[in-house]
């Protein structure tokens, strides 16, 4: 654990500042609808009812037919289409995520190229991904409509609901020049589900293994009969056990939105978002007993470390955003996004620390954790686009600034690494008396503040060459307040981040491309000699082509990156809750996806991964501690996965959908000495679904759909230091009805 957390300013000046000139921005925004709204009757400028379609030209935020996204706003924060960006994109969109029934987004990225989910065993977060062989930083990876969810210093634990969403997007490789700190691996950004004009309704029940109940609903459509206003209501409510005995996956999310569309070149959007969740904490075992053998077997996938309540943790957010948008003229346009969270979370924890007495002896000695976190984080993207030409050359420049603000707090205690902190137990009984009293030994309070200006012109050389560039400023202020030590820390830095891209686009559908980007990763953590850790920073080289046969709706892509970081930080093994920066890390891969969806009712998508990930210096003097040309842990060589989806068109089996998905892992070296290694597993999945008014027309609108996940029931795990048991075989069980 690296976040340490902090209510007061780095800076007295500084939110001040920033909040000043947001609201200035606001003020630009606002006055530019008043006047479009005085200028224009809203009887005559209401939109006519839109129905969503597969031949309906696709926006990049908006709703996919399918597997086949053609468009994106991640990497370049305009709509640009995917082939003509100069960077890795992947996108999974809500027809995917359904056919997946993915719980979490982890899950729904299992068959995408470049990242490796640890598929733990319905862990309530995200956090255990790797993108391009670096591990996913939940503050400094998830994005949400383009914004920040949390930053490095909220210690954040937040997972978004799958269900509420219209598409996930993983952009690879650094990206700071439009985003600030981000993990240079990539980042996820989610798409919200937004307010239609066109009637929605959708109701959903589900069932399933380990007493799984769940109810969704989504619900949709215009509030006026102009379609001035729409709304959206997305909600799920979950109860249900897990395979790990004594613990529970509870989740409630609640997702209202308004748009206001008063003409064709203005509209706002309000979104508020309440989650409440409960689960297993990490459930973390030694590789003896899991990956590898143990005198005493196998450790039962069952087993928790802990008693009920021991190994859970439960989180609260809620954010309420604003999105507008207001296009001036044929050349310039406005956008602003604003977003402002709050969190709270408890986490208790037991981990393994060592075996006791003996190696490999059924005792084992556990390290305990008790946090409670809060935090609030305010983010705020301001955007000016030109579009215009210049000769022979069309350019689309963007200038924006960005900010965000985290205020967080984490206290409780963590147990030290001797025999006077630990809880003994036999990890095969897991037979526990009361744990001892423990007394708060860890609280530190942080602030993270950082304001990016940033330029961006894509310019089109004529009909086939596009070139992108970008430049982007940082400012990025921290601090952290030790309550127990009664010391305060903090650290100002300044950085440039820059990116480079060209695209040729040939012809047949094919299009080649270069690029050079970089990432500036402010790191809130400390030493454990007090000191804050230097910000983390990381350049790539990527080449690749991107595909679309023509007349198809089909798209594939092929990337090859070199990608470099700098002042890698790590969990401290010495000492609990702190970190070590051990120097620089290397990852060259190739990366190949294809995704169809053809009018006879077949989606598929599929991927492959090769990621070669290892350390290149470290600041250990010791060759016996050194990890100098070691493979990152956890980080697979070979990934890949293939999922199909095929409804049937005519026959006795029209309205029926048949779904199988092939998930490969390949081998990894489980820690960072590289002195064992977690086996491959492939995974097998099955999903079948049915129109029931195909049967009985008193049925119509009524689906009946079976999931089955892992159908072979493997039993695997994802290691990395420690080990921690995948899901085993699951089924879910769903009635949907839409009106």
């Amino acid at each position: 654990m690296t976040n340490r957390y902090n209510n007061k300013l780095p800076c007295p000046t500084l939110r001040p500042r920033l909040l000043v000139q947001s609201l200035r921005l606001a003020l630009l925004g606002l006055s530019a609808t008043s006047s479009a709204w005085a200028q224009n009757d809203p009887a005559s400028t209401a939109l006519p009812q839109v129905t969503v379609t597969a031949t309906e030209e696709e926006k990049a935020t908006g709703p996919v037919h399918g597997f086949v996204a053609r468009r994106s706003a991640t990497a370049t924060k305009t709509d640009t289409a995917i082939t003509e960006t100069p960077q890795s994109i992947s996108v999974v969109t809500a027809d995917q995520i359904a056919t997946q029934q993915a719980r979490t987004v982890a899950e729904a990225l299992g068959y995408t190229s470049g990242v490796q989910v640890s598929t733990g065993a319905f862990a309530i977060v995200d956090t255990a991904s790797l993108l391009r062989g670096f591990a996913l930083n939940n503050g400094g990876s998830f994005y949400r409509d383009g914004m920040l969810t949390s930053s490095n210093a909220s210690y954040s634990r937040y997972a978004p609901e799958p269900y509420g969403l219209e598409r996930i997007e993983l952009l690879h490789g650094p990206a700071s020049v439009m985003f600030g700190q981000n993990s240079p691996g990539g980042l996820i950004n989610v798409v919200s589900k937004k307010p239609t004009t066109t009637a929605l309704h959708e109701l959903q029940v589900q069932v399933g293994s380990f007493d799984r109940k769940q109810v969704a609903g989504d619900f949709g459509g215009a509030l006026d009969a102009a379609g001035v206003w729409s709304y959206r209501l997305t909600g799920l409510a979950r109860d249900a056990g897990t395979q790990v005995d004594g613990t529970v996956d509870r989740r409630l999310f609640l997702a209202p939105a308004i748009t206001w569309r008063p003409d064709e070149r203005t509209e706002w959007t309000g979104r508020f978002e309440y989650q409440r969740s409960e689960g297993l904490s990490n459930n973390l075992f030694p590789a003896s007993g899991t990956v590898s053998p143990n005198p005493n077997g196998q450790i039962p996938t069952s087993t928790a470390l802990g008693r009920t309540g021991d190994n859970n943790e439960r989180y609260e957010n809620w954010s309420l955003s604003s999105l507008f948008s207001h296009q001036f003229n044929e050349v310039w346009s406005f956008r602003q996004n604003l977003r402002y969270t709050d969190y709270n979370g408890t986490r208790n924890n037991l981990r393994f620390a060592a075996f006791f007495p003996a190696t490999q002896s059924a005792v084992a000695a556990l390290q305990r954790w008790r946090l409670g976190t809060g935090s609030n984080t305010f983010t705020a993207d301001h955007q000016l686009q030109a579009d215009f030409g210049t000769g022979p050359l069309r350019h689309k420049v963007l200038m924006g600034l960005d900010l965000h603000h985290t205020a967080g707090t984490v206290r409780g205690y963590v147990s030290p690494n001797t025999a006077a902190g630990y809880v003994f137990s036999n990890i095969y009984t897991t037979s526990y008396g009361n744990l001892p009293a423990v007394a708060e030994n860890y609280n530190l309070r942080t602030q993270d503040d950082q304001m990016g200006l940033y330029l961006q012109d894509q310019i089109r050389i004529g009909e086939r060459w596009i070139l992108s560039a970008g430049l982007r400023h940082d400012r990025s202020d921290q601090k952290v307040s030790n309550a127990i030590a009664r010391t305060v820390t903090d650290r100002s830095d300044r950085a440039n981040t820059r990116n480079l891209g060209l695209v040729h686009e040939m012809a047949g559908g094919f299009s080649p491309y270069l690029s050079y980007t970089e990432s500036f990763t402010p790191t809130t953590g400390l030493s454990y000699g007090g000191d804050m850790l230097k910000p983390e920073r990381a350049k790539q080289y990527e080449t690749g082509i991107k595909y679309v046969p023509p007349g198809t709706n089909a798209l594939f892509t092929l990337a090859v990156f070199d990608l470099r970081r700098q002042n890698v930080a790590t969990a401290d093994l010495a000492h609990a809750g702190y970190s070590i920066q051990t120097g620089e890390a290397r990852s060259r891969g190739v990366e190949l996806e294809g995704k169809m969806s053809l009018s006879d009712g077949l989606n598929l998508t599929s991927s492959y991964s090769y990621t070669d990930a290892k350390v290149t210096s470290n600041t250990s003097s010791s060759s016996a501690t050194s990890t100098v040309g070691k493979a990152l842990p956890g980080a697979a060589r070979h990934n890949a996965g293939v999922l199909v989806d095929y409804g049937f068109q005519r026959g006795a089996m029209a309205g029926a959908h048949l779904s199988a998905g092939v998930r490969y892992i390949g081998r990894s070296y489980g820690n960072a000495l590289n002195t064992f290694e977690t086996p491959a597993v492939t995974l097998l999945d099955f999903g079948a679904r049915m129109d029931l008014g195909r049967i009985n027309s008193e049925w119509r609108n009524i689906e009946l759909a079976l999931k089955l996940n892992n159908v072979t029931d493997r039993v695997y795990a994802y290691c990395s230091e420690l080990c921690e048991y995948g899901a085993r075989r699951t089924g879910l069980l769903q009635l949907t009805t839409r009106w």
